[in-house]
């Protein structure tokens, strides 16, 4: 048999997963444009992608370990270095960064992890072991409509024990809830879309 041309034989889920690339990219040229809430919300639409991805293999029968790295290198991209820009963008910088190494850090160590052992089989079906890092996402956009609010010392200062907490809880080893119904994962995603691309056209807060 000849060898074949490419390295690895992409299939429909991969190129889901892949598009992750391009909204995360996005959402980072939007951050350096200063367009903070158009950032959240291509984040969220980026989570759309990769909710979907692992469903659509379970589905179509197309689970395989390449699959679940690939996602992984996604979630970094997604989940770790684009909120973790926006936030020292928007002024969570200096000695806060400490911060937001340790999310990076115990992010990465999680995503390891899954790497290695996957979901969690539980009685109410599947899990995830240590919280999963897309949560920071709905952080991003707290943190958003809270500086709406709050004065910058307060937002910030909360920032700092929500991303220490979450750093923990990442590493922490028990079960997380792992969203399985359509219907919620659209629901968050696109509200969550439609929330933040809506208050970037309206000019609200950051540009």
């Amino acid at each position: 048999m000849p060898a074949p041309m490419f390295i690895i034989r992409l299939n429909r889920v991969d190129l889901l997963t892949l598009s992750g690339v391009v909204t995360s990219s996005l959402a980072v040229g939007a951050i350096l444009q200063g367009h903070f809430h158009l950032a959240t919300g291509l984040l969220f639409i980026a989570m759309l992608g990769d909710a979907l991805d692992g469903m659509l293999a379970r589905r179509w029968g197309l689970v395989r370990n390449f699959g679940r790295y690939l996602d992984g290198f996604m979630d970094l991209l997604i989940y770790l270095v684009t909120p973790a820009l926006a936030w020292y963008l928007t002024g969570f910088d200096g000695a806060w960064s400490v911060f937001l190494l340790a999310m990076i850090g115990a992010g990465c160590v999680r995503l390891a992890v899954f790497n290695d052992i996957g979901n969690l089989q539980e009685e109410s079906g599947l899990a995830y072991l240590g919280m999963p890092v897309f949560w920071s996402v709905f952080m991003l956009g707290g943190f958003q409509l809270l500086e709406l609010f709050l004065p910058r010392p307060w937002s910030l200062a909360l920032l700092a024990v929500v991303l220490s907490l979450f750093s923990l809880a990442m590493l922490w080893h028990r079960p997380f809830f792992k969203f399985k119904k359509l219907s919620h994962i659209l629901g968050l995603t696109l509200g969550g879309a439609t929330l933040f691309l809506a208050l970037h056209v309206a000019g609200v807060g950051h540009a």
